[in-house]
This record gives C-alpha cells, structure tokens and sequence, in this order.
C-alpha cells in the first residue's frame, strides 16, 4: 500500500510538472506572437488591475477601521494617482476603453474600488473625514476656533484662492478633464483644511468633481456645462464666506 501511495504521489508530481511546463509554454507562445508594444500595454494593463484589487482591501480595511483616515487618505492617493499614470498611456487607453469594460472583461469583483475610482477621490476628502489621532490636539483646537466662528487665516487665504483659481480657470476655457479635475480636487482639500461642515452647496462641488473624474481624456466641457460650473462654483464661494462671518 505504501509502494502504491508514493508512486502515485510521484505520478501527481509528475502530472503538475507537466501541466506547468505545457501552460508556461503556451503563454511563452502566446506572448512570441506579440510585439514589445503589445507586451508592455498587457503588463500595464495586469498592473492596473493589481490597483483595483489593492485599492478594494484598502476601502475594506479603512471601513473596519484597521487604518487611520490619514494613513487611508495617503494609500488612495497614490493608488488613484498610478492608476490615472497607467491610464495616460493611449495604447493602454484603447485596451481598457472605460472601467466598465474592464470590470466585465477580467471579471473583477470589487465594488469598493470600482466606487473610488468612479468618484476620483478618497472618501475622506469627499465628506472632509479627519482623525483625532492624526493630529493630536490640534483637531480638537480647530474645532474650538470653528465652532468659535473663527477659523486660521492661512487655510482660508489658501481656500479663497483656489476658488478664484478655478474660475479663472473656466473663464480662460479650461475645460478638460485632466486641466479641471486636479484644480477641483485642490480646492475641496483646501475647504477642508478650513472646515468639515458641510455647508450648503458644497456637494455641488464634490458632484462636479465625480462627474469630471468620470470623463474620457478626450471628452471637454460644454459652454453650457462651464457656465453651470461657474455658477455652481459662485454659490458655494458665497456660503463658505457665509460660513466664515
């Protein structure tokens, strides 16, 4: 019974060796047929796709608070910030064509990660999240001076600024993705670092973010569209300031 037993255990091994040796040999096969370009678009696109699974246990554990709002905020960031690397490559744009696609076509379950990457940007910046650990004292002294009425002139300055910032912006026919989303994502950091209230209109600008972030590289704004944006963009400079008086 033993004979038996090693010689198939030895059978099995030697099956499994066969059968790798025939699947390298076959992908090896695959890959010859491919160009240097071709190779590098389907390594880029097996990166991106480690992205999205990384950035779901990312959600997952911050959800479950095994991280910090800190330590969350600074893993999205990069991760979203690969992914929009990876994506400026045109090759690449044309393998993936839109994240849909791509979920569909690799069969990824991570609807985490499909939500941050639709939306562009961590959660904690959306709903302007911070942690007490993360900064000490000094969260519970800002929010003394804010609940005070009285807020650090440096972090408005920065705030108002980025305000007149991306309207200039508009105003100069700014219009694509990739000229308007980094100037929003700027100016919701900015308003955060001033408050985390949730004051009226500021979900128009975390809206417009999303829905930019959702753009092809080649889509642009309409004039009707930067006009809405621009005034959008008014009425939640009004109540900022409101919230300052």
């Amino acid at each position: 019974m033993e004979t038996a037993s090693a010689t198939e255990q030895n059978e099995t091994v030697s099956f499994s060796a066969v059968s790798s040796r025939e699947i390298f040999a076959h992908i090896a096969q695959l890959n010859s047929n491919l160009t240097s370009q071709q190779k590098e678009t389907k390594q880029t696109l097996g990166e991106i796709y480690s992205i999205v699974i990384a950035l779901d246990y990312v959600e997952k554990a911050y959800l479950k608070d095994l991280m910090s709002s800190s330590q969350y905020t600074s893993s999205v960031n990069k991760l979203l910030a690969q992914y929009k690397t990876y994506l400026s490559n045109e090759e690449v744009r044309k393998e993936f064509i839109d994240l849909e696609h791509f979920k569909t076509k690799y069969d990824i379950v991570a609807s985490n990660a499909i939500t941050r990457l639709e939306r562009g940007i961590p959660i904690t910046v959306e709903h302007a999240i911070m942690d007490a650990q993360d900064t000490g004292d000094t969260t519970a002294s800002e929010s003394t001076l804010q609940s005070k009425g009285r807020y650090h002139g440096k972090d408005v300055a920065e705030a108002t600024g980025n305000f007149i910032t991306v309207m200039d912006a508009l105003k100069l026919n700014y219009k694509a993705k990739d000229q308007l989303h980094p100037l929003l994502s700027e100016l919701l950091l900015s308003i955060n670092k001033v408050t985390q209230n949730n004051f009226e209109h500021r979900k128009k600008l975390v809206d417009w973010i999303v829905k930019i972030n959702k753009m092809k590289v080649e889509d642009t704004l309409s004039d009707n569209e930067i006009r809405e944006l621009l005034f959008d963009l008014d009425l939640a400079y009004k109540s900022f300031y409101s919230l300052l008086e």
